[in-house]
């Protein structure tokens, strides 16, 4: 059973967020910088049905290993 308690707050959901997002964020960068060439970028943007925008960026390259 879950228990209020058991929850995260709404604050210590957003700097677990923002904590993991710095994280990846240094990773992916140091990604890059490695990379044998040019990196790619491409990009969508669109929104549903009911009007929610939704960007999707994707990056292509080739790393070292």
């Amino acid at each position: 059973n879950v228990t209020d308690s058991g929850i995260p707050h709404r604050m210590k959901m957003c700097e677990l967020i923002l904590h993991n997002f710095g994280t990846m964020f240094a990773a992916l960068q140091a990604e890059l910088s490695m990379a044998m060439g040019e990196i790619s970028f491409t990009a969508d943007i669109w929104s549903s049905r009911s009007l929610n925008p939704y960007l999707a960026v994707t990056a292509h390259w080739i790393g070292q290993d």
